[in-house]
């Protein structure tokens, strides 16, 4: 690899554009972070409050640092949903 890579597109096709390199980020095991499954049965609310308990508590207060975990909180349909994305259509 040369030094171009930050002029590739994403292979993945990640949603999300990372537009804060510089931001610190503490480790936070992903055991403790909450998952979603976009079950009818759990509230959306319910999730977002518990995922700002655990992002609170670690440190993680820039919404840059919440939009890198957020991703990891997500799975089946929800893991789903966020793969179509497009590639950076998220910005903030």
């Amino acid at each position: 690899m040369d030094g171009d890579d930050d002029n590739e597109e994403d292979p993945l096709g990640f949603p999300i554009q990372d537009t804060n390199d510089s931001a610190y980020m503490k480790n936070i095991p992903p055991s403790f972070l909450p998952k979603f499954h976009c079950l009818r049965s759990k509230d959306p609310e319910t999730f977002l409050f518990e995922f700002e308990i655990v992002c609170r508590s670690y440190g993680c207060l820039l919404k840059t640092q919440k939009l890198r975990l957020f991703p990891a909180t997500l799975k089946d349909i929800a893991l789903k949903w966020f793969k179509s994305l497009w590639t950076n259509s998220i910005r903030s």
